[in-house]
């Protein structure tokens, strides 16, 4: 078992960018927590909305996989990261208005 994931090392220049996942959370499994939700919050992208009446957490096109919710969850494959069916497009605030300098 040691040294089990030596192959899978490899420099930043290898990895392939173009292979993003989201997270996706099994509802049925979901025992209501908001452990998910809480930490999208605080330290994530507030990727997670949670619904008051079901109190189910949706996750919502925002998310960028970085499976910090995957983390905190403490039912084992209640959340797991598929594929991006869309590339992520980053909301980065206003855009600004450019006007030609003449």
């Amino acid at each position: 078992m040691v040294g089990i994931a030596l192959p899978r090392i490899t420099s930043y220049n290898d990895l392939d960018n173009k292979q993003q996942a989201v997270a996706i959370i099994d509802e049925e499994m979901c025992i209501n927590c908001g452990k998910c939700y809480m930490t999208c919050n605080d330290s994530g992208y507030q990727a997670i909305t949670f619904d008051p009446e079901t109190h189910l957490p949706h996750v919502t096109d925002d998310c960028t996989g970085c499976t910090l919710c995957v983390s905190v969850c403490p039912i084992i494959d209640c959340i797991t990261m598929i594929p991006r069916p869309t590339p992520y497009l980053p909301r980065r605030g206003i855009p600004l208005a450019v006007e030609a300098v003449s």
